[in-house]
């Protein structure tokens, strides 16, 4: 049963060097860990897309509140314009107001001033 062309029989196994199997093993490794890395690549590229999809969509959000903001700002702006020019008309109506005041005191003063003349007289 020793003989070679028993041996060769089982041809499930295959003999390679001890260098060989070894160079071999050392690869086997670094292809699982290299495939291991990549995995891990791709969560972390995964994860990455999705914080700037967030980044976008808070971007987009504080330009929808500046727009807003400046609009407000806007009406205020008119606001101010309109009480500004409110107040210049109260302030003419005032003015007029103390003249109208002013005549009729001094009609009412100049009235007395004749009555009490002419009843003297």
């Amino acid at each position: 049963m020793s003989l070679n062309s028993f041996s060769q029989a089982d041809t499930k196994t295959v003999c390679l060097p001890s260098k060989v199997a070894r160079q071999a093993a050392k690869e086997l490794v670094r292809y699982d860990g290299c495939v291991a890395e990549n995995d891990l690549l791709s969560t972390v590229v995964n994860k990455l897309e999705e914080r700037d999809e967030h980044k976008d969509t808070i971007i987009e959000l504080l330009n929808g509140k500046d727009e807003n903001n400046q609009y407000i700002i806007h009406q205020q702006e008119l606001q101010i314009g309109q009480y500004e020019h409110l107040t210049d008309d109260l302030q003419k109506e005032l003015k007029g107001q103390k003249v109208k005041s002013f005549l009729w005191k001094a009609g009412t003063f100049i009235g007395i001033l004749t009555s009490s003349y002419l009843l003297i007289k």
